[in-house]
Order: structure tokens, then C-alpha cells, then sequence
């Protein structure tokens, strides 16, 4: 059953939800079941917006708009149709795709895609897909797609985990980063959410007591805003949730912390001078605002955007925002890199 509380009411129970981590994660899309009839091919299924990619033993869904260089990359964090207020308004200034991880929408179950993974050293039926697995996903996309670099990476959520480990590992071709409200992994030992003082721009609001205990899920369908995508992305959108689709978990994202760590430890700008936007929201949580201040300094050439009317659902709150931040970082790049803009 859906409960449809008034507007104000769930702008603020949204915000306050934004706020919420289950073992110090922000709480979107940490369902971890997986199960094979989950995953079975299904012969009803909508037919899919893009093309299937073979990426080495198995097929990824890829959906691409739009024409002109440098290709923009959205990585993660959701469908590939969950940016579908995004997708349709950068496409018109140069091309954009989207995908679908294995074990998603219309790529193949994460059982077909483990026996291509050359990451992978842990058997099949013992573990979910890790860290390592979706960035190697990533490179094997990219390398192996009909679609032309250079390019600039989106990641939303736990995809800016995976763009910045992907950034670190294969640069060639990276010119650009634009990170949405990056998966926010908070102190196991911080202080509770004082409600009695937490504002934001939705008005005052009470973050139910002892959520961080609990396990939740939150995700789109859950955001008010989810009624603006178009029609077809709604529906597309409840089609992939009741396939119960594979999940990130709390384990992957500590692991992609863990080796972003390992690999950025004593460097100054890790990433060098790559054109680099982070997107923050007004989230009041203990370590977030310091976080923002660690991703600023992942690039010499970095800038802050913050999307103030969001949670943590910004490609719905706020698509607009990622839509001008990563148009003016394409026209950085295409001024200063020589590449040709649209006719």
C-alpha cells in the first residue's frame, strides 16, 4: 500500500529520509536479495529503449541520445531510464548514454555476466556483484560499444564510487567528471540527528527515531517528484523493481571506499587537473559537508554546484542542475580541447 501524505508532508519526511544511512550508508537501493527466478529472462518484457551490448559472454543494455563530442557516460545509480528529465535535455547539446548493470532492467542476470568478469575470484553463488565487478563492467562497456571518446563520466550515488575508481584505473579518454551527490558513507559512531534542530529549506521535520537501525530502502518511486518523469519511465521504472533486480549492499560500497582509499592515499589531487563538477545537496548529516570538501580536492580544476531544493534524488528534484553542470563542462572541454560542437 502507498500512503499519499499532503506535498509538505513528504518534502519534509523526504529530506529527513535523506539524512538516513543503514550502517553509516546512505540508504538508497541497499536491498542485496538475489535470486535466480529473479533474474530469468522474462519473454512479457518491454522491449528495450537502446541496443543489448556484448561485453565479453554477456549483454548490457546500453541507451544513447543525441550526437557530438565528448560523449557523456552516466555510470550508475539508478535505471537507465530513471534519467529520463536528464538524458532527453543533454542530448541536445551532444551525445549521452546510459546503462543498465548486469542483473538489471534488460541486461542479462548477474549469473550470466560472472563467468566473463576477469575481476571476479569468488564464486558465483557465494557473494553478490562487488566493487571490482561493476567498474570491470564499466571498462568492458565502453571498450566494447558503438560509441566514440572522449568522454565525461556521470555518477550518481554509489556510480561516483564507481567512476572515480574507473578514473583512476583507465584515464585515457576521461576528460570529464560531474558527481551527484556521491554515496555518503557516515561515521558508525555519530551522533544522533537532533530533530528538534534540524531545518532545511522544506520547513522543520522529525527523522523517525532510531531509522539508522533499521533496514530501509529508499529510491525513486519514493520521491514525490517521481510523477515528473514521463509516463513510459514510471512504468519502465515499476517493471524493473518487480523483477527484483540485484541491489548495491553496504558491503560494496565499504569495499569501494576501501580501495579508493588505497589508491589515492598520499596524493595530492588524485585525479590531476581533469575538469571535475560536485553536485551536494543540503544534507545536514555529520561528515557530509567535509566529504564535499575531499571531493573538491580529488582535481586542481574542480568546481561545487549545489542543488538546494534536492534529496538525495536529484536527477528528479533537480534535473536541471545536473543538465547545466554538464553543459558547461562540455563546453569547457570543447574549448579548450578543440573539439567541435554541434552544427
Amino acid at each position: 500500500m502507498i500512503l499519499q501524505p499532503s506535498p509538505t508532508h513528504n518534502f519534509r519526511m523526504l529530506k529527513a529520509c535523506n539524512l538516513l544511512r543503514v550502517g553509516g550508508f546512505l540508504g538508497l537501493l541497499l536491498s542485496s536479495t538475489l535470486t535466480v527466478e529473479s533474474q530469468a529472462p522474462n519473454p512479457s518484457a518491454p522491449p528495450p529503449l537502446g541496443i543489448l551490448v556484448d561485453v565479453g559472454g554477456y549483454r548490457l543494455h546500453l541507451y544513447c541520445l543525441g550526437e557530438g563530442s565528448p560523449t557523456v557516460m552516466i555510470v550508475g545509480g539508478a535505471f537507465s531510464f530513471d534519467w529520463g528529465l536528464v538524458q532527453p535535455e543533454v542530448a541536445k547539446f551532444t551525445r549521452v548514454c546510459t546503462f543498465d548493470p548486469s542483473g538489471t532492467a534488460w541486461s542479462d542476470p548477474f549469473e550470466v555476466a560472472t563467468s566473463g568478469l576477469s575481476s571476479r575470484s569468488t564464486p558465483v553463488n557465494e557473494s553478490l556483484p562487488t566493487c571490482e565487478d561493476r567498474v570491470d563492467e564499466i571498462h568492458r562497456l565502453i571498450t566494447k560499444a558503438p560509441i566514440n571518446g572522449p568522454y565525461v563520466l556521470v555518477g550518481f550515488s554509489v556510480g561516483a564510487l564507481w567512476e572515480r575508481l574507473y578514473t583512476a584505473r583507465y584515464p585515457d579518454d576521461i576528460v570529464g567528471i560531474v558527481i551527484v551527490d556521491h554515496a555518503f558513507q557516515g561515521a558508525s559512531n555519530a551522533a544522533p540527528i537532533d530533530s528538534s534542530s534540524s531545518r532545511s529549506s522544506y520547513g522543520e521535520y522529525s527523522p523517525p527515531v532510531l531509522i539508522s537501525q533499521a533496514p530501509i530502502a529508499i529510491g525513486f518511486e519514493d520521491d514525490s517528484n517521481f510523477i515528473k518523469l514521463p509516463k513510459r519511465d514510471q512504468q519502465l521504472h515499476t517493471w524493473a523493481l518487480s523483477r527484483h533486480p540485484i541491489r548495491v549492499d553496504s558491503e560494496m560500497v565499504a569495499d569501494c571506499f576501501s580501495r579508493i582509499k588505497s589508491i589515492s592515499r598520499g596524493h595530492a589531487y588524485p585525479l590531476g587537473s581533469i575538469d571535475l563538477a560536485v553536485i551536494s545537496t543540503p544534507n545536514e548529516s555529520p561528515g557530509y559537508v567535509q566529504l564535499q570538501a575531499d571531493l573538491l580536492g580529488l582535481s586542481r580544476n574542480s568546481k561545487h554546484v549545489i542543488a538546494w531544493n534536492s534529496t538525495h534524488m536529484v536527477p528528479i528534484d533537480e534535473p536541471d542542475v545536473i543538465v547545466g553542470t554538464i553543459n558547461e563542462v562540455v563546453e569547457r572541454i570543447r574549448r579548450l580541447g578543440n573539439i567541435p560542437s554541434l552544427p
